[in-house]
């Protein structure tokens, strides 16, 4: 069976990445899926005023609710997931938890910016790329926001 990382931050871009993979388990094969949120660490100045326990507390429930939108339409397709939260630079824990994980693809979703658009914006998806091992796949979604929803 194969195994798919599809990190998600609540974003229809990346809602579309999750939608695509119930397409592809519905209509090919089977998937053992990896849903991964990464939150950004707070900076220094917040942290050492707030308790860490609190700041913990802060990137779980944060997490849980980026990735709400996305169990809901995996328990509705009725299609099995394992979870995973990280603190960190996203492209960075992407990369590193798809080759800890001994992933076979990687699933995400894009703004579907060229090459001028990611730098001006800065692109995760685009970042990662470079990161992730070469012998992992990588997919990159647009949403399409012609589609009903």
């Amino acid at each position: 069976m194969l195994k798919a990382l599809v990190p998600v931050d609540g974003s229809e871009n990346s809602l579309a990445a999750v939608r695509h993979t119930i397409e592809f388990i519905k209509f090919h094969e089977p998937m053992e899926i990896h849903l991964l949120n990464v939150q950004p660490p707070l900076r220094g100045d917040v942290t050492a005023f707030v308790p860490e326990a609190a700041v913990h507390d802060y990137h779980m429930d944060a997490a849980k609710e980026a990735m709400r939108p996305a169990c809901e339409l995996f328990d509705r397709a009725g299609i099995p997931y394992s979870r995973h939260v990280f603190v960190g630079h996203a492209a960075d824990v992407i990369a590193q938890l798809a080759h800890d994980l001994h992933c076979d693809q990687v699933i995400m979703g894009t703004h579907g910016f060229g090459t001028i658009g990611q730098l001006l914006h800065g692109s995760v998806s685009h970042e990662a790329i470079h990161r992730i091992d070469p012998h992992i796949a990588v997919t990159l979604v647009k949403p399409d926001h012609n589609a009903a929803a």
